[in-house]
């Protein structure tokens, strides 16, 4: 397949009816977006009026690692789960605005407004409507493709229809396998030599985070977005929109919860070099965790209303719905430890740490993370009520 450049991507656009319907009249440009990883990105932008579009193309392998071979299957798997999140939650996801599955094309809604909330938390800028946005976009995008709403047979078929195989896979050596391990892909900051050396150690930490392997292998619960990370989020005072998840496939829905929850979690450990003055630091910190557990309260309070109000009737037990949601909240735990030991020991890590520069204070805020991740992998099982995991962030202390 032709891979697009920033000529040649203009040339297809206007064999298409975007510019009629969406760009309009005028001259065009292209921009090459360089945070694409995965797939070629461009923001294609009408220069006379301003309306732009953001065009992504799959190719079948990662365009900045071309020996990284990739399954192309995974646009239509974005564009069919970007339509199914855009049923169920319209305010929370881009508008899809054409789809190629010839030349693999996705083109979605500019949110060229909007910042990525991971850069926005290192800044530390306070967002007082996302709690809320991502506590709904969850409950509704979980529970209306599950066997609580769909019957059983549409349940089935879209476990086939979003089959994943590939980038399943990436997750379960990058997150659940190599990371316990002595493996060449791993990486940390170097003071957490010792720290790493006692988790590779530590066989009841590896044997808990193998049955939540196990459970994001054979779990196929509803349709997750795999990937919902705060790089996965864009958003202002008033919006937030959840992007990406070509990752998206049936699995376990604490995988979902669990790696957002992580992910806040990452971002309250990297405060301790992002706001150096202790009062600013504490202050932003505590506005995270009051936002990790209105999530929660959010996503339970939605869950179990829409759960009232449409479930496909084959669930009529209240001990039941009691228990699934506490399996729920201790199962996110579990999902949220190997999210943060992957971003922190493994090999995709995050621009939280990152960014910072000095070594030793890298290490210094990674192994807070990597305390939290030790709490919940250890105490999951024990969790009842929200608080139980944020707590592990209030108590983390540096490791180092």
């Amino acid at each position: 397949m032709t891979q697009f450049n920033e000529k040649t991507v203009l040339e297809y656009v206007e064999k298409t009816d975007l510019r009629e319907t969406i760009l309009g009249k005028g001259e065009l440009s292209s921009e090459l977006i360089s945070e694409g990883n995965v797939n070629l990105i461009f923001r294609i932008r009408n220069v006379d009026s301003g309306n732009s579009v953001i065009l992504k193309q799959a190719l079948p392998y990662a365009w900045r690692y071309p020996d990284f071979k990739m399954p192309v299957d995974r646009q239509r798997i974005e564009y069919e789960t970007l339509s199914i999140e855009s049923q169920y939650a319209p305010d929370y996801v881009p508008k899809i605005y054409f789809y190629d599955n010839k030349t693999h094309v996705l083109v979605i809604e500019d949110l060229k407004e909007l910042r990525v909330m991971r850069e926005a938390l290192i800044d530390g800028e306070i967002f007082p409507k996302v709690a809320k946005h991502i506590g709904i976009f969850m409950a509704r995008t979980l529970f209306y493709t599950s066997d609580l709403y769909l019957s059983s047979q549409k349940k089935k078929e879209m476990v086939i229809n979003f089959s994943n195989p590939v980038l399943c896979k990436v997750q379960e050596d990058l997150v659940f396998t190599q990371p316990y391990i002595d493996h060449p892909n791993n990486r940390w900051s170097k003071p957490l030599d010792n720290i790493v050396k006692q988790i590779h150690q530590d066989d009841k930490i590896r044997g808990e985070i193998f049955y939540f392997k196990e459970l994001y292998m054979t779990k196929a619960q509803a349709l997750i977005h795999n990937d919902l990370h705060t790089g996965s989020i864009m958003l202002d005072q008033n919006k937030t929109k959840v992007i990406d998840p070509e990752f998206a496939f049936y699995g376990p829905m604490a995988h979902d919860i669990g790696t957002y929850f992580a992910n806040l979690a990452i971002a309250y450990a990297a405060q301790e070099a992002h706001r150096t003055e202790p009062s600013t630091r504490n202050a932003y910190r505590q506005w995270i965790v009051e936002s990790f557990e209105e999530t929660w309260d959010v996503f339970q309070q939605e869950f179990l209303r829409i759960w009232e109000n449409d479930s496909n009737g084959e669930w009529p037990s209240e001990n039941y719905r009691e228990n699934y949601m506490r399996r729920l909240l201790k199962e996110s735990a579990g999902f949220g430890a190997a999210e943060i030991f992957r971003r922190t020991i493994g090999m995709a890590h995050v621009h939280d740490f990152w960014t910072i520069k000095d070594e030793n204070l890298r290490a210094k805020a990674e192994s807070i993370a990597l305390d939290i991740a030790i709490k919940w992998i250890n105490s999951w099982k024990y969790f009842e009520k929200i608080v139980d995991l944020s707590r592990a962030l209030k108590e983390s202390k540096p490791l180092i």
